[in-house]
């Protein structure tokens, strides 16, 4: 395998186009590693970012409508940044993420020719992947591969919860949004916003009693207070007054004292008798005018203690309502405390899940193959298992920077009997999946990678010589689904004859309905800016529209392999579809139809040769060549009718020779 260093540096080389980027403000949101950045106006595709403030970053981005939403390991809040949309930026971005110039694991292969059951393969590969606890990642080169796999998976049997599956692809269908990553994280965030969102309200009630609480705590406080000093005053007042009434009693019995020695002194008595009443008769008025003050004092004493008794039950009452006023605010701010801490632990929460890398959790992860290649969280995922889908579309290099995905386990032996639901080789096609780390599924004779030098074009299958399987040789790890249950058995037969050595079979029933048909036509060619237009042609597809429509059919198809001719019949269709509400008419060039199909194909060969014996690129070469794959993608678009305008006589006169669209038209004649 050469460096595929070298062949992404020859292919950037070999790219010239210029595109002007656009120029976007990034702007950190708050607590996470996510920038959000708006669009000056809608642009869609593949983008990569380039920034002076990320130096040596490139990052693949997607966004919605609007605005843009990535995830970049960077400090700052703002950064100035452009999108580049350029292939050499892509490849550049994907040269930037090699880290091995070879494949650690040998693919093993799953040719899947149109209608064989390859998405019926895959996914029933994919749920017996999950039953033995493996890691898979899904790719491939477009969009509506990785959807149709997506549609099929069984969540339901395989139990899948919310982030077991992952999809990074864009995509119209609600049943598949599910899986995105803005999806998954938000049912991840949900339950917990809720709790952040009832903690924050039952926080500030919370806070509302608190702050009501805290007064009338004070309040209560003053209360007690003020009782406390109240009773501290009646108490020394008590004191004195009892010490009074003590005093005062003590001068009665000195003055009682007095009037006893008085009473019982004899001599007194006899000389001074007069005398001696008199003044006894002062100290018994003294006495009683002391004991009117005792009385008194009593009394005050007695109303004393009766209020130190109504303030001491007050303040036993105060007391008991402080301290419950007390526990009940110590109680509602632990309660605080505990509730900010919950709130603190959600928010770290939330910024885990708004970091973490959701595909490490994830038991199935979807994508395109551009994608994959150029996120750095799947990149570190490490999955068991990589099944990449439509594979001849992919580059080598795509396919060597992708599987960097694997871990360094060992390829587990396991064993897969018989599914009645299968065919043998789809049965065995499934046991390769569940024997191999890096599956490559697809078609060697579908369309080739697009790319401009040769090193690029080079097709994994073509690397590995895998289309030897064609020729009746037995190729290492590889398994061809070998029975066509898409298209009418002319169609496949033809297919078979064609481009697969006779291998493909027919897996549906003859009838008496012919399927192939040629629309002859005259009609120029003309150029029309660097593509081509064919107006006779254009003509005799809307008469084909028109009459499957009369006869019922809604599901047709419309392939041209330029550009203009199939913008021109979009536009003259428009009345039709306008008429016809109910019908599903696509019109594309044949890259767009990879991976589709559809009732009818109507195929425009657009080219003639009337006026001219030039032939165009497209349709030079021979059976080996990307035309016959053009061709064969064309057909095989086909399940019941295959319907082919153009010049056939002119281009079966042509005197080039080995040129695989005439030996097509002379088998579609035959």
């Amino acid at each position: 395998m050469k460096n595929i260093n070298d062949i992404l540096s020859v292919e950037i080389e070999a790219t010239k186009k210029h595109v002007r980027p656009v120029n976007i403000q990034l702007v950190k949101q708050q607590k996470t590693n996510i920038y959000k950045g708006f669009l000056p106006f809608k642009i869609e595709g593949e983008y990569v970012l380039n920034s002076q403030d990320i130096a040596d970053k490139v990052v693949y981005v997607e966004w919605k409508n609007d605005h843009i939403e990535i995830e970049l390991e960077c400090d700052d809040d703002r950064i100035s940044a452009f999108l580049s949309k350029d292939e050499a930026s892509l490849l550049r971005a994907l040269q930037a993420n090699i880290k091995q110039n070879h494949l650690t694991y040998e693919p093993a292969f799953i040719i899947g020719p149109p209608g064989t059951g390859k998405t019926k393969v895959i996914t029933r590969g994919i749920e017996e992947a999950v039953k033995a606890k493996m890691k898979i990642l899904v790719v491939s080169p477009t969009n509506q591969a990785v959807e149709n796999v997506l549609e099929r998976i069984d969540t339901k049997s395989m139990q899948i919860q919310n982030g077991d599956l992952v999809s990074t692809i864009k995509t119209d269908k609600a049943s598949l949004l599910e899986f995105s990553i803005e999806k998954v994280k938000t049912r991840k965030l949900q339950p917990i916003e809720d709790e952040i969102e009832i903690l924050e309200e039952a926080k500030k009630e919370m806070l509302k009693i608190k702050r009501n609480l805290q007064p009338t705590v004070h309040a209560i406080e003053a209360d007690q207070d003020a009782n406390a000093t109240l009773l501290s005053n009646y108490k020394q007042d008590l004191a004195i007054k009892e010490a009074k009434v003590k005093e005062l009693i003590c001068i009665i019995q000195n003055i009682q004292h007095r009037i006893n020695t008085l009473s019982r002194n004899t001599l007194l008595q006899a000389i001074a008798n007069i005398f001696t009443d008199k003044k006894v008769d002062e100290l018994e008025v003294e006495s009683i005018e002391i004991e009117k003050k005792v009385n008194l004092l009593n009394a005050q004493i007695s109303d004393l203690k009766n209020k130190i008794l109504v303030i001491t039950q007050s303040s036993d009452q105060t007391k008991d309502r402080l301290k419950k006023s007390r526990t009940e605010l110590n109680n509602i701010t632990d309660t605080i405390q505990k509730v900010n801490k919950k709130l603190k632990d959600l928010k770290v929460e939330v910024t885990e899940i708004l970091e973490n890398n959701i595909f490490s959790n994830a038991k199935i992860v979807c994508s395109t193959l551009i994608h994959a290649c150029l996120n750095q969280k799947i990149q570190a995922a490490e999955f068991d298992l990589i099944l990449i889908d439509e594979v001849s579309m992919a580059t080598i290099p795509q396919i060597v920077v992708v599987s960097q995905a694997l871990n360094k386990n060992k390829i587990r032996k396991m064993n897969y009997e018989l599914d009645s639901g299968l065919t043998d080789a789809q049965s065995n096609a499934v046991k390769l999946i569940l024997n191999s780390k890096l599956v490559c599924i697809g078609d060697p004779c579908q369309l080739q990678p697009i790319a401009i030098t040769d090193d690029m074009r080079q097709s994994i299958f073509s690397f590995y010589a895998v289309e030897k399987i064609f020729e009746g040789i037995e190729v290492k790890n590889t398994v061809l689904l070998n029975i066509n249950f898409r298209n009418h058995p002319h169609i496949a037969n033809l297919s078979s004859q064609l481009f697969y050595g006779g291998l493909l079979k027919s897996g549906k029933p003859e009838n008496d309905l012919n399927s192939v048909f040629i629309r002859r036509s005259k009609s120029k060619m003309v150029s029309s800016e660097s593509s081509f237009v064919n107006y006779g042609n254009m003509k005799i597809v809307i008469e084909q529209i028109n009459k499957a429509i009369a006869r019922g059919r809604r599901d047709i198809g419309v392939i041209t392999p330029y550009r203009k001719q199939a913008e021109l019949i979009q536009e003259n269709i428009k009345s039709l579809l306008h008429e016809y509400p109910d019908a599903d008419i696509k019109v594309g060039t044949i890259h767009s139809f990879q991976g589709q199909e559809k009732e009818i194909i109507i195929f425009d060969l657009t080219f003639s040769p009337k006026d001219s014996k030039f032939v165009p690129t497209m349709y030079q070469g021979d059976i080996s060549s990307n035309t016959a794959k053009l061709l064969n993608v064309a057909m095989t678009r086909a399940k019941d009718f295959f319907i082919v305008i153009g010049d056939v006589e002119g281009i079966l006169n042509l005197s080039v020779n080995n040129l695989v669209l005439k030996q097509w038209l002379e088998k579609i004649n035959d």
